[in-house]
């Protein structure tokens, strides 16, 4: 019997052709892998720790059959017995699969987009895309089960009948209104004349293509205006789609943390996911399930909270705050930061209740976050990651929270959607003659809010609060993220709220820290005039599409 070769140069030619189908290139030292189950992938790459050749070896040899197909028992075998028996759970991570999620509410993209390392989120934006036009002959909302089954179910259809109503009774004078501030004989494009690169107007346009990219980016420029304005009444339950490429192990805390929340919606989300997975990474989410201490534990702090907080008033707050922190008060600190969450005070008055508590009651804030731990699978929450260098309390609105959320390289924890904290609305909605449909929006749906939470339907309530209805989350971050965050969410195309917010954190920051400004150099303070902020960027874009040709249509 001869010796297996051990180098991947000692490949067979038998071997190399089978790997062929498999790999960018069988002779590279680098190369990339498809045509394989996502398993197999997993269970090759598991071996890389313990066997003696390369992967083109160990594909070859151990997961391919005799007639070159991929043997993908063997991988899902492999994969069983490295993460659910021997509880490698890093090895979950070399497994990735592509997951679309279409329909469900804005209030769920946001469970799923909190789940932070493993997994990529694209999803459909409210920015760019216009809720006017009905689905099979109904709005895009969710009408939660318990909710429609509920004596407020007709409410509940009739109130966001309503919004969606005034939403698309809207849509055609805001841009008429943008078209105004911003005509299509000013609007201008970049073009390449003589290898150089010049703005051009409607009127110096030069052929067919000039025409049509100074169209589609002329036309998204204002929608996108007008669609920054108009979501200020879409409610949490507004539908959206969401994109999402993710490792084994994320998707096995995704499918968890769904199962184990409040809300039906997320329930019957974590189902439909463990079905489509099961037809790409089935090993790898084998583990999921409901977890008892999370639910638990989350159930307990809220009444823990409640209890205490019930007949606190809240206190007027600054839109951005930097808190202070000093060695002494960290224990105050960490137990404030395992309440927040669950009230919607700030976490400076927060600090102030809990300092004047007696000793036995902070030591049940502590043991009720903690709870009671079966395994070291039992982890709490985010609060524990209290002690970073940077922390800021945030209060804007929900939109503006959905865009700054994104940012994933650092602690961030919210408190529910709510209407406790109030709104604002567009000067723009009353320049269209909109301003008390609008107003009447925010109260029908503050009625309904309140409505929910009488019945019962304490968590169901969010769904019933609209985009401008103000929230409040906290962040924790070392100094590179904060430069990161506000040099890129200070930008001119970000929206002029969420500007506001990232500005006012460089500034607080900035004034206890003077000497950090190069770190924080290209932060734009400019407070640009009419809400238009996407023309120089889509002028920019329309130039690439000349040089490419390629012209986006939907985007006309």
């Amino acid at each position: 019997m001869t010796d297996k070769p051990k180098r991947s140069d000692e490949l067979t030619d038998r071997e190399r052709e089978m790997l062929k189908p498999y790999l960018s290139d069988v002779d590279a030292n680098v190369f990339a892998l498809g045509n394989l189950n996502p398993e197999v992938i997993g269970g090759a790459l598991a071996r890389y720790s313990r066997a003696p050749t390369g992967l083109k070896e160990t594909i070859a040899r151990e997961f391919l059959n005799p007639d070159g197909s991929p043997n993908d028992v063997k991988g899902s075998q492999m994969i069983d017995r490295v993460v659910n028996k021997y509880g490698d759970e890093s090895v979950a991570e070399l497994a990735v699969a592509p997951l679309c999620m279409e329909e469900i509410s804005n209030l769920m993209t946001k469970v799923i987009e909190d789940c932070r390392i493993g997994g990529s989120p694209i999803e459909e934006s409210t920015r760019y895309v216009l809720y006017d036009v009905k689905k099979n002959g109904r709005w895009r909302y969710v009408c939660p089960d318990n909710i429609k089954q509920s004596g407020l179910g007709k409410a509940f259809v009739d109130n966001m009948d309503f919004l969606f109503e005034t939403y698309a009774a809207m849509v055609g004078p805001m841009q008429d209104l943008f078209r105004k501030r911003l005509t299509a004989e000013a609007f201008e494009i970049e073009v390449e004349r003589d290898g150089k690169v010049q703005k051009a107007g409607r009127s110096s346009l030069k052929n067919d293509n000039e025409i049509k990219a100074h169209r589609i980016a002329y036309s998204f420029t204002i929608r996108s205006a007008a669609c920054d304005v108009l979501r200020c009444i879409l409610p949490a339950c507004t539908q959206a789609n969401v994109g999402l490429v993710g490792n084994g192990r994320f998707y096995s805390g995704l499918i968890t943390k769904l199962l184990s929340h409040d809300l039906g919606e997320a329930h019957e989300l974590a189902v439909s996911i463990r079905k489509a997975l099961n037809t790409q990474i089935p090993t790898f989410i084998k583990r999921a399930g409901r977890n008892d201490y999370l639910a638990d534990n989350h159930h307990a702090m809220r009444k823990l909270c409640q209890e205490l907080f019930a007949f606190i008033q809240i206190e007027t707050s600054a839109e951005v705050e930097l808190l202070e922190d000093s060695h002494e008060d960290q224990r105050i600190n960490l137990l404030s930061n395992m309440i927040f969450p669950y009230v919607r005070h700030s976490s400076c008055q927060i600090r102030e209740i809990v300092k004047a508590l007696p000793e036995e009651r902070k030591k049940q804030i502590f043991a009720t976050y903690i709870g009671t731990r079966q395994s070291k699978r039992d982890r709490a929450g985010r609060a524990l990651e209290y002690g970073y260098p940077i922390q800021f309390d945030i209060l804007a609105g929900f939109a503006e929270y959905r865009d700054l959320q994104r940012h994933r390289m650092l602690t961030q924890q919210r408190q529910d959607l709510g209407i406790d904290l109030g709104y604002s609305v567009p000067e723009e909605i009353e320049e269209i003659g909109m301003g008390s449909k609008v107003q009447e929006c925010f109260e029908r749906t503050e009625s309904l809010h309140r409505d929910l939470k009488r019945a019962g339907m304490e968590q169901e309530a969010q769904y019933a609060t609209l985009f401008n209805h103000f929230i409040r989350w906290n962040v924790g971050m070392n100094l590179r993220e904060l430069g990161h965050l506000v040099e890129l969410r200070t930008q001119k195309s970000g929206h002029p709220k969420y500007r506001r917010t990232a500005q006012m954190m460089a500034r607080h920051y900035l004034k206890r820290h003077p000497e950090m400004e190069p770190v924080l150099q290209f932060v734009d303070y400019n407070d640009y005039d009419g809400g238009i902020t996407r023309a120089d960027q889509e002028a920019r874009t329309a130039r690439k599409s000349l040089a490419s040709n390629l012209f986006d249509d939907q985007d006309d």
